[in-house]
């Protein structure tokens, strides 16, 4: 009778466990691959055969645990927010009302400017014909929970005008990224001015939220 355990040396092998975990530990080689390219080359080297090849697999392989490109760069794009979650959490929680707010901003900031080509795929079009499924993208707002929490703190101590802290949170996050993303695709040549923008952005929305 064919069974999908035996017993080895006096432990019992779980053959259908086994094949699972050999799966995803394949599957998390391929993502590690997948963003050292997308890290060390940019989005342009991102295809399936050097994926593939990087691990030294088939793209059959490849197409087999992600669906193909798409399936890949959905897991890049949620990967991308969890790293600026991590960046937006790893913020000193002593800091307080717009200072907590401006440590937030910066954090957002410098973690742009630290995986440019992360953001790109997260916000821009660096993965051709890629479209993040409702499910990603529902996925991709929790990330910015920090920042809403911090709009709801200061909105209670007072420092910025009662309302809905998520759409305060929204506003402040427009403002970063349309000042991030002028940054990072050069039109701003010199650092100090990308540095000056993005800061009277933040400025702006932080004193409108202040007075609404």
């Amino acid at each position: 009778m064919s069974t999908s355990k035996t017993k080895a040396a006096g432990k019992t092998v779980d053959f259908r466990q086994g094949q699972e975990d050999l799966r995803q530990e394949l599957r998390q080689g391929m993502l590690e691959a997948a963003t050292r390219l997308l890290t060390e080359e940019g989005p342009t080297a991102l295809t399936v055969r050097k994926v593939a090849d990087a691990v030294n697999c088939s793209t059959t392989l490849l197409y087999s645990l992600f669906g193909g490109k798409d399936g890949l760069s959905n897991e890049l794009y949620l990967e991308g927010f969890a790293r600026m979650e991590a960046a937006l959490a790893a913020v000193p929680p002593q800091s307080m009302g717009l200072q907590r707010l401006h440590a937030l901003a910066h954090a957002y900031h410098q973690y742009a400017r630290n995986n440019p080509s992360y953001y790109m795929v997260m916000f821009g079009d660096a993965l051709a014909g890629f479209v993040p499924p409702v499910e990603s993208r529902t996925q991709s707002w929790k990330s910015m929970a920090v920042l809403i929490e911090a709009c709801d703190e200061a909105m209670k101590q007072g420092v910025l005008a009662p309302g809905n802290a998520t759409a305060a949170a929204r506003l402040l996050w427009a403002a970063m990224h349309g000042a991030v993303s002028l940054e990072l695709k050069g039109y701003y040549l010199k650092t100090e001015r990308a540095d000056e923008l993005f800061e009277s952005a933040v400025q702006a929305v932080l004193g409108h939220l202040q007075k609404s």
